[in-house]
This record gives structure tokens, C-alpha cells and sequence, in this order.
């Protein structure tokens, strides 16, 4: 694993490696993802220039921490620069044993206006059933978002 380089296509990634694809959850474009070990992590525009934001469009998703696996709630908190908040919740299904390894695959989302114009991005996985530990990792591939830089 490598750590995310430094304002990474305009954004900074706290947590978040570069991994590679070990045979159990492929990514959903090459044969890398980024994981935050421990499920949490978090994406923010660099403070300079002053006035950036960027609008969050959708990515790929996983809950990785083997099998059996619960179901699992990745939530996700959106910061506007007014200090303003969102939050969503997403799920990623429980991970049972008897499937063959190529059944499990990545989930997409998309994200609305609430999520256009932001500072920060704050994820947190935990069990869907009772929101205790997940002991794992959230992977996520396929960013797409835009950056507008401030003056």
C-alpha cells in the first residue's frame, strides 16, 4: 500500500491507500482502489487558493473485511464552507460464505446538489444491525467530482 500523493487531482485523501486488487473484491477500473483501513477516512480541497470547493458526483464502493461480512452502513458526513452539514447513509450487503468469489463486486452511488460545493468529506463504516465495529476496511474506486477553484 502507498498513501495518496499530496492534493491528488485537487483534492487531499487523510487515511485513504492506494491498494492493490488481492482477489477478493475487484475494483471497478484497473486493478486498484483506495482503502481506509479501519473504515474511516476523510477528503478535503487543499485550503489554497482560498474559496475551493468541489462538487461530489458518485463513486464505486465496498466494505471490505472478508467473509462472513454484515451488512454494512458507510456513512458519510459533507461539509460546506458556511460550516453547514450533510449526512448519508449507504449500505453495503452482508457478505455470506458458499459464493463463489466473483459474485462479490463493488457498489455505485451518485449524490445530488446537497453535496455540490464542498470543503470536506467525512466517511465511517460500521454494522448496519447495530452499528458496532465492522473491523475492516471501506474501498472506494471511480471518484468523479469537480473542482472550482476559488479567487
Amino acid at each position: 500500500m502507498n498513501p495518496i500523493p499530496p492534493h491528488y487531482y485537487g483534492l487531499s485523501y487523510t487515511t485513504f491507500q492506494v491498494d492493490q486488487y488481492d482477489g477478493f473484491i475487484p475494483p471497478t477500473s484497473g486493478n486498484q482502489w483506495t482503502m481506509a483501513f479501519g473504515g474511516s477516512g476523510n477528503i478535503s480541497i487543499p485550503d489554497s487558493p482560498p474559496k475551493s470547493t468541489f462538487d461530489l458526483h458518485s463513486f464505486s464502493y465496498a466494505c471490505v473485511a472478508g467473509v462472513p461480512q454484515p451488512e454494512c452502513a458507510i456513512s458519510i458526513w459533507a461539509w460546506k464552507p458556511s460550516g453547514r452539514v450533510f449526512k448519508r447513509t449507504i449500505t453495503f450487503p452482508r457478505l455470506d460464505p458458499g459464493h463463489v468469489i466473483e459474485d462479490f463486486k463493488m457498489n455505485a452511488t451518485t449524490f445530488g446538489r446537497e453535496f455540490k460545493g464542498l470543503k470536506s468529506l467525512g466517511f465511517r463504516i460500521a454494522r448496519a444491525d447495530n452499528g458496532g465495529d465492522v473491523y475492516g476496511g471501506l474501498a472506494l474506486d471511480d471518484v468523479k467530482y469537480t473542482v472550482t477553484t476559488g479567487c
